[in-house]
Parts: structure tokens; C-alpha cells; sequence
């Protein structure tokens, strides 16, 4: 069993909460870890904690942040994890089909447990028995098994799968995938008892995965030619040693593949399917809505989670953890408030999001990219303020702990010590700074920032440059290991 988690979304239904350097997957606002925390932790359930380690398929622009973010969780100390890098996003069947040839290429008899990186599941017993019955059709048969949650609701923001037969703990062949649905069409599904949530977690043999991949049909044949490249072009770069999975070839031959889901080049086509009915509790966070479930309605129907007021407003969601948000006379309104970014819709708007996110991709606007806070394995940074060739951070190190030894091509760093007792390196010499004191790092220098105090660090860093992208960092020693 090998367990692969994908985690390369960009969560644009979850804007302002969701950036594209920490989206949906990294946000803990459902409870103390993140989602992709819960579905390492989900995964570990099933394939023990002696299994070598858990890949995660993530983007290139994103590596780093997941990275740091998973280093960051004491709870994962002792989880191997193995990071397997799409050169350029392509969606969901190119990402697969890469997990998918390289665990072929590990083990030709291996079985892939595919989870999505970014949704609320329940790990109790029925998530352990569900996974089992798929695992066991997975084993014994060539077939695709995926799992489909009974519906509790005539839900249009769901895709459906439909059984030809259905039994809850039991894999059923699959007659149809079904596109979200209208409300009636929604109501006839659930009345229908045969027709499931599709839930996006996959259970099947490596070499199933792609033989399925390959011999999908049923789109025509420039859409079966772009499923044979897709399959070829991953075996390619997993058959590459590991060093060279990134290079400007690789990222040539993953720019010609087709931008399409699994769903569509293989599961809709293929007829070796299988769905497993489960009644877990699941949910995909498809939106914002979702945050109702953090509260309830007061009597006239206001959700507010965190800091708000809501003053003759009826069926208003209010998410404000920082600062206060009141609303007046207003009606079935979505109020999303983060300390740079504010969301106001109309409740029954809330999976148009992604047209705020494109309109602000046009103007390239900073709070579309990267959050104010962000984890890392040796504390936290904050963006206090930012503008024209220039951001200002409050940066914390936890005890005992130190960047990276790094330098940068297109920013300089003042470095002012506002608490405790910092220990620079600069070239090969080391500079103690108190807490009043500054110091200084030039375009280009290698310096490094470590606390060996028994308290927190914090510092105040200045940034000048004319590029100021978390990206602009060569790593020359970490003890992290990231490169």
C-alpha cells in the first residue's frame, strides 16, 4: 500500500482565506491541524506507521511552502515524506499518472491510495472499514475503486457517481459519473438510492491507474492520444534519477501534456470502475459556506465566527478572527475578513469566487499570491507592511532553532532585534545582536539567523529590492533539509 496525497490546488473558491502560497489545504480554521495535516494523519490509519513514507504530488511554486508548512507540525516528526514535483500544473490526471509510474517504477505490484489534500473527513470506524472494503476490491481486482458518500442532501455542488447496484460497505460496479447536478436533477438523485458524492479518493493498482489511463476512449481520439502521451511522458520523468526530475527537459515535456482531470480522461470512460458507498461524514470545503459549520445560527439565521456583530441582518455569515465586523439591515450576505483582504457576496454567490480571483490576477495584486503569516520550521513570519520596492516583516525564532544559511540575488535585509538575542552569520564571521541593535545583509551576502536563547526571538526585517518574492532565496545549508 502506498499512500498519495495531492496537494497542488490553489483553493481560488476559498479567497481571502486561501493564497495561492497557502491555500485551502494548509488553512486550520476547521480545527487545530490543517486539512492536509488531517489526511496525512488519515493516511497513516490505513497504511500503518512502519510504511516507508507518503508522497505528496505538489507544484514546483508550491514546494517550498508545503514543505515548511508540514515541517512545522510537531505531530508529523516521525512521518517520512516523499515530495513528488509536477514541473508545471496540469491538473489531476498528469499528477496522478506521475504518483502513479513512480511507485510502478518502486514497486510493480504496488496499490495507490489516493486522497485529496484538502477535505474534512471523519477517521473514525467508518473511515477505517470503508477504506478497507476499497483496498480489498483494489487487491483482488484490475479495477479503478473509488469511494461515494451517501447523499444527506439534494446537493448541486457535488458531482455524482452512479452504482449500478448500491450497498453501503461494499464495492459496487459504477454505471455513470454525473457533472453537478440542478436542484430537481439533485432531488431525484438522492430519491433514486443509486447515486453517490463523488468523493475524489482513489484506490487502485499502480500499473490500473495507467493501463485505465491509456485505454480511455471514450473522448475521441486526439483526447486518447493526450492520454497516452500523459502515461508516457510520466513514466519518462519517473524512470529520471530523482535530481533530474526538475530540469528544463522535464519541464519541456510536462508543458506539452493536456490540462484535464482524472475524472474526465479515465473514470467517465473506463469500465472497470467500482464505488464503495460510505455514510462517513465528509466534506469537500467547496466554499465558503462551508465555515457555517464552525457556528450556530442565532435566531434570525446570522452565522458569526470570531469577532463580529450583526444588527437587523437575517442568514448573514460573518468570519472575522482579527478585528471587528459589524453589518446593518443587510440580508443573506457572505462577510470574509482577513487582516489584508475583505470578501463581501451574496451567500448564493459563493462558488463564483474564483471571479474575484481572476479579476485580481489581472492586476496581479499581492493579496491574491501569498498570506500576511506564514509558517516555518524554525518559527512564523508576518508582513506588517509592504509597498514599492520594499516589506517590512516581524520575523519569530523559537528557541534553538535557525534559518536556513541563504542569500538573496534581488533584495537587501536589515535585521533589527527587538526581543531577545540573535546570533547572525554573515560570510564567515558571526555577530551577536541584542535586543536594540540591528544589522545588516547586502544584496548577494550568505547570512543566516539563529536563536540559542531559551525564549523566543523577534525580529523586525526590512526588505529593499526591486523583486521581493519569497522565491528569491539560494539555500546553501539548512537543517531541514530543503534545497
Amino acid at each position: 500500500m502506498y499512500a498519495v496525497i495531492l496537494a497542488g490546488g490553489s483553493g481560488t473558491r476559498f479567497w481571502p482565506l486561501s493564497r495561492e502560497l497557502s491555500p485551502k489545504q494548509m488553512l486550520s480554521v476547521f480545527g487545530e491541524t490543517s486539512l492536509i495535516c488531517g489526511t496525512i494523519e488519515r493516511a497513516r490509519m490505513i497504511i500503518g506507521t512502519e510504511a516507508p513514507s507518503i508522497d505528496i504530488v505538489v507544484g514546483v511554486t508550491l514546494l517550498d511552502e508545503i514543505r515548511n508548512h508540514l515541517l512545522a507540525q510537531p505531530q508529523l516528526a516521525d512521518v517520512a515524506l516523499n515530495y513528488l514535483v509536477e514541473p508545471v500544473p496540469r491538473n489531476t490526471a498528469p499528477a496522478l499518472a506521475l504518483a502513479a509510474a513512480t511507485i510502478e517504477a518502486r514497486d510493480p505490484d504496488g496499490i495507490v491510495m489516493m486522497l485529496p489534500s484538502d477535505q474534512l473527513v471523519d477517521s473514525g470506524k467508518a473511515w477505517r472499514g470503508t477504506m478497507t472494503v476499497a483496498i480489498e476490491a483494489a487487491t483482488t481486482t484490475d479495477q479503478l475503486v473509488t469511494i461515494g458518500l451517501v447523499p444527506t442532501r439534494p446537493e448541486t455542488g457535488y458531482g455524482y457517481i452512479k452504482a449500478v447496484v448500491g450497498a453501503v460497505g461494499t464495492a459496487c460496479p459504477v454505471e455513470a459519473f454525473v457533472e453537478k447536478p440542478d436542484a430537481d436533477t439533485a432531488q431525484r438523485y438522492v430519491a433514486a438510492g443509486n447515486y453517490y458524492w463523488n468523493s475524489g479518493m482513489l484506490v487502485a493498482k499502480a500499473r490500473v491507474i495507467l493501463a485505465e489511463l491509456e485505454a480511455a476512449q471514450g473522448t475521441g481520439a486526439e483526447a486518447a492520444a493526450g492520454n497516452e502521451r500523459i502515461v508516457e511522458v510520466a513514466r519518462q520523468i519517473a524512470a529520471l534519477p530523482e535530481a533530474e526530475r526538475l530540469s528544463s527537459a522535464s519541464y519541456q515535456l510536462f508543458e506539452t501534456l493536456p490540462k484535464v482531470s482524472f475524472d474526465n480522461a479515465a473514470l467517465e470512460h473506463s469500465t472497470h470502475v467500482a464505488v464503495v458507498p460510505t455514510t462517513m461524514d465528509w466534506s469537500d470545503v467547496g466554499s465558503l459556506l462551508s465555515l457555517e459549520d464552525l457556528a450556530e445560527p442565532d435566531v434570525s439565521g446570522n452565522r458569526i465566527i470570531g469577532d463580529g456583530i450583526a444588527v437587523e441582518s437575517q442568514g448573514t455569515l460573518i468570519y472575522s478572527p482579527e478585528r471587528l465586523v459589524a453589518t446593518l439591515g443587510v440580508k443573506d450576505l457572505l462577510v470574509v475578513d482577513t487582516s489584508d483582504a475583505t470578501l463581501v457576496a451574496p451567500r448564493d454567490r459563493a462558488q463564483d469566487v474564483r471571479l474575484v480571483v481572476n479579476a485580481l490576477s489581472k492586476q496581479d495584486a499581492p493579496e491574491l499570491r501569498e498570506p500576511k503569516v506564514s509558517a516555518r520550521p524554525w518559527g512564523t513570519w508576518k508582513i506588517v507592511e509592504e509597498g514599492v520596492g520594499f516589506k517590512v516583516k516581524e520575523i519569530v525564532v523559537t528557541p534553538d532553532s535557525r534559518l536556513s544559511l541563504q542569500s538573496h540575488e534581488r533584495r537587501s535585509e536589515h535585521w533589527v532585534v527587538v526581543e531577545g538575542t540573535a546570533l547572525v552569520t554573515q560570510g564567515n564571521t558571526e555577530i551577536q545582536v541584542e535586543t536594540g541593535q540591528s544589522v545588516y545583509n547586502p544584496v548577494g551576502t550568505k547570512h543566516r539567523l539563529e536563536n540559542r536563547g531559551a525564549s523566543d526571538l523577534h525580529i523586525i526585517e526590512i526588505q529593499v529590492g526591486d523583486y521581493l518574492g519569497e522565491d528569491d532565496i539560494i539555500r546553501y545549508s539548512d537543517d531541514f533539509e530543503r534545497t
